[in-house]
């Protein structure tokens, strides 16, 4: 029996009402305790990524296997201990736990609780930008119900309910098994990389989905038209142009992603000085910084319509509407294929294939998961 949407709806929000303080509130209620992170495998730089936002301190880090030494913080260049159980037994018994890995969390838990640490001490490793279900319900729930009888394959479903978790619970979603090697594993078996891509990375970073990009035309024998990579982040761009100078075709465009051509403000993380990954504003304050962004429309207005792109790749931390707003005669006439971020607003999920549909009603899409944890939710249109 194929349970509807208000059904699955109405089970995960009976769970956050009652869903109980996380570390975040605990730490900031109880600032005198030290913070523990359990587990130095994969997630723990998750972990500590999380606390670094949530700013909350970490004294260091716990694992089974302490000869691991240290864990090295790529944020603010530091590094924590790793301690053996006993150590962390003898020096923080009066710590908060957070374990960070997802797969033995409850075992590590009844472990902890049997040799003595109080349950009300240990926690698991969830998202801290919850919303309340009040919230939800009033601003977000026909949204994402419009979402999930919009998608018509019942895994993009599934992947609907994933968010709303991780919106309410703080639930962490798992990759989809076809995603191994980033955004460029098609969810769709016909759909295949052509000669003569034109590809757009927005959002380019340190130029690592254009290397993607490249590497994969090179592995199916086929050359790309040309490759435009756009990114408001000086530092960025200086070394994304770095890591692809030895390719050809390729224009690293020193500008954001928008709706038109303008100058926005770029909202500055103190916690991460050296490679900004932040999203744009409209209005400055203390922490911005002026960037000129423009709209892909007006960037290729002056090029052939052959010369448009087929491939557009949107990461560009909440600015992916806009920026589809700003494409819209290039899709209207081109019908590039999309693969655009879902994750940085709630609203993502039915507003991103909204916009779509307004400007083509043609496309079909699909919603995948390329990485464990809160992020990387990504929308298909083809």
């Amino acid at each position: 029996m194929i349970r509807s949407f208000d059904e699955l709806y109405c089970e995960i929000e009976e769970k956050a009402l009652l869903c109980s303080d996380d570390i975040f509130f605990a730490a900031k209620r109880e600032p005198q305790r030290p913070v523990v992170l359990y587990g130095a495998g994969g997630n723990c730089e998750l972990g500590i990524y999380t606390c670094d936002s949530m700013m909350v301190p970490i004294s260091c880090v716990c694992d089974s296997n302490a000869k691991k030494g240290q864990i090295y913080n790529y944020k603010n260049r530091s590094f924590y201990e790793v301690i053996s159980v006993e150590r962390l037994f003898e020096k923080y018994s009066d710590a908060l736990i957070l374990i960070t890995t997802w797969q033995y969390d409850q075992e590590i838990k009844s472990s902890l609780c049997r040799c003595g640490f109080p349950e009300n001490r240990i926690f698991s490793l969830t998202s801290p930008f919850r919303i309340s279900p009040v919230e939800f319900r009033e601003r977000y729930l026909n949204g994402y119900r419009w979402a999930y009888n919009m998608f018509q394959d019942a895994r993009s479903r599934e992947r609907v309910m994933d968010m709303i978790r991780n919106r309410l619970l703080g639930f962490p979603c798992y990759r989809d098994a076809l995603y191994t090697d980033g955004y460029l594993s098609f969810p769709f078996p016909d759909e295949q990389l052509r000669d003569h891509e034109i590809y757009i990375d927005g959002g380019t970073y340190i130029g690592d989905t254009a290397l993607e990009f490249i590497q994969k035309m090179q592995n199916a024998n086929k050359q790309y038209g040309y490759i435009y990579s756009f990114d408001p982040e000086p530092q960025n761009c200086k070394i994304a142009k770095q890591n692809l100078e030895q390719y050809e075709r390729i224009q690293i465009v020193p500008c954001g992603l928008w709706n038109d051509k303008t100058t926005l403000y770029l909202k500055y993380n103190p916690t991460d000085p050296d490679l900004i990954v932040n999203y744009l504003v409209r209005s400055p304050d203390e922490e911005t910084f002026n960037v000129p962004v423009t709209s892909l429309d007006i960037f290729f207005a002056d090029k052939e319509e052959s010369d448009w792109p087929t491939l557009i790749k949107m990461d560009i931390e909440g600015s992916e509407n806009e920026a589809l707003k700003g494409s819209e005669k290039i899709i209207k006439k081109k019908k590039p294929r999309l693969m655009i971020s879902a994750y940085h607003k709630p609203e993502d999920i039915y507003e991103l294939p909204q916009t779509i549909l307004m400007i083509r009603d043609d496309y079909r899409f699909s919603l995948w998961k390329l990485g464990d944890g809160f992020h990387d939710m990504v929308l298909y249109a083809f």
